[in-house]
């Protein structure tokens, strides 16, 4: 036996209303296609549901014992739905979201922002997590898209390009006292050569975006000099702020900037572009947060320093 919801709906109409025009009315079916699902139903259930003649239409006995089970588990099916329903909207409306303690420092504070004023209705749940943590996340599920640089595409990883940022040079907007006039570098602009003479401090020798960086110093013949390195970008630019170096660095960390005494300028001569991504799992469908939170990211990563290109 396999009595459908549309089955269940047209005995209930008819037997309410004992009038089968009404009751197809209500149900928005022909007279037609209602006889044919209440003929299937007795013909599945082996009993007889209507008395009908021309004028009339009565329930027989099955037909009234039916009736408050029919009822019942309609309106169950109709909360249940209607559950549903509300749960797949939640879904909707929330993101989960993977980066850098960098990138959550500095830029997605502004987004948040940005998004609780166009769309208050959406949620997004921030994780502040280590780079080498960042592709398992999305794969587990355990978020639903991360963001950064330098991601490579990987088995049931999907990238999308979000745009290209620059790498700045950060500097302390007043070296200490004796460093001289030598130390005082363009602003808005500073090509690599400017850097021949400055002491630097940058992030680990392993860290992706510092060996990016060692690969145009090493033209200099700087790229293997020992110098001050430290674990946390965020360190790095309250070093340069005392004084203890210049830096090349993302463009996307002028958000924390802001809050330091330097200076931060585009490198120029030449300029090195950082595809700045979102990575997603293979599959997924992008909803209306996603796209939403996206839009309202790659905004703030344009009031950045952009390349010219």
């Amino acid at each position: 036996m396999n009595v459908s919801t549309r089955q269940l709906q047209a005995f209930v109409a008819v037997a309410q209303l004992l009038n089968v025009t009404r009751a197809a009315e209500r149900i928005h079916l022909s007279q037609a296609g209602l006889s044919l699902l209440l003929r299937e139903m007795e013909s599945q259930l082996g009993v007889r549901l209507f008395d009908r003649t021309t004028r009339s239409v009565t329930l027989t006995e099955g037909g009234r014992q039916l009736v408050p089970v029919a009822e019942r588990m309609l309106r169950e099916w109709a909360e249940v739905s209607d559950r549903l329903h509300r749960l797949s909207v939640d879904v909707a409306r929330s993101l989960s979201v993977a980066a850098t303690p960098l990138v959550c420092s500095s830029v997605m504070p502004v987004v948040l922002q940005a998004l609780k004023r166009t769309h208050p209705d959406i949620e997004v749940v921030v994780r502040d997590v280590e780079r080498s943590q960042i592709e398992a996340m999305v794969l587990s599920g355990e978020v639903d898209m991360a963001l950064g640089i330098l991601f490579k595409a990987g088995s049931g990883i999907r990238r999308q390009r979000l745009l290209s940022l620059p790498l700045v040079c950060v500097s302390p907007r007043e070296w200490p006292t004796g460093a001289g006039r030598s130390r005082r570098l363009p602003r808005g602009r500073v090509s690599w050569a400017d850097l021949a003479e400055l002491p630097l401090i940058g992030l680990p020798v392993a860290n992706p975006i510092q060996q990016l960086i060692d690969q145009r110093l090493r033209d200099m013949g700087r790229a293997g000099e020992a110098r001050t390195t430290f674990n946390n970008l965020h360190s790095v630019v309250a070093m340069v702020e005392a004084g203890y170096g210049a830096a090349v660095m993302p463009a996307f960390v002028q958000g924390a900037c802001s809050r330091y005494a330097v200076n931060v300028a585009v490198m120029t001569g030449p300029e090195v572009p950082l595809d700045f991504f979102s990575i997603t799992r293979q599959g997924t469908q992008a909803g209306d947060a996603a796209r939403a939170f996206l839009s309202a990211f790659t905004a703030q990563l344009r009031e950045y320093p952009q390349l010219d290109t």
